[in-house]
């Protein structure tokens, strides 16, 4: 697990971050789903991840929602941080990261990611910074810049 101190040779890089793409699940959230015996499905979010996110966007970083799954609670979360760039059902983010960054012209040193699965993991290549959680995936945990020491669900974003 990499530490904050292997991150000091990406202060330059982490400097000029203006654009920061989160997964959800298992960064936000623990990872787990739960489907009550109504259907009445529930999402648990960490308040300190928001404030982190307040904390962001205060430093003047874009914050961008990528999820494969659509869920309203999400975007109901989201929006109330004031956060608007959200999408869901996005399976392929390394191609939305590529075509985002090409609409929005911005260079890979001003991108970072904060993801914990697969399909997050391929877009390592599209950005200058990844983080992740320590319930990661073992594989991207191993291919990270930066691993926070709380889980994800867990406040993990409020210490990147």
């Amino acid at each position: 697990m990499k530490s904050i101190y292997e991150l000091e040779k990406y202060n330059m890089s982490i400097n000029q971050i203006t654009t920061i793409f989160f997964d959800v699940d298992g960064i936000f959230t623990d990872g787990s789903l739960y489907i009550l015996e109504n259907g009445v499905k529930m999402t648990k979010f960490n308040v300190h991840d928001g404030m982190g996110c307040i904390l962001l966007k205060e430093m003047g970083i874009d914050l961008l929602i990528l999820t494969a799954r659509h869920s309203d609670a999400i975007i109901e979360r989201f929006k109330d941080l004031g956060i608007t760039k959200i999408f869901t059902k996005v399976l392929k983010k390394r191609d939305f990261i590529k075509e985002y960054s090409k609409t929005h012209n911005l260079k890979k040193k001003e991108l970072a990611m904060m993801g914990d699965d697969l399909q997050d993991l391929a877009a390592i290549d599209e950005v200058d910074v990844f983080f992740t959680t320590p319930n990661a995936l073992d594989i991207v945990k191993d291919n990270v810049n930066y691993i926070p020491k709380c889980l994800g669900g867990d406040s993990a974003v409020s210490k990147i």
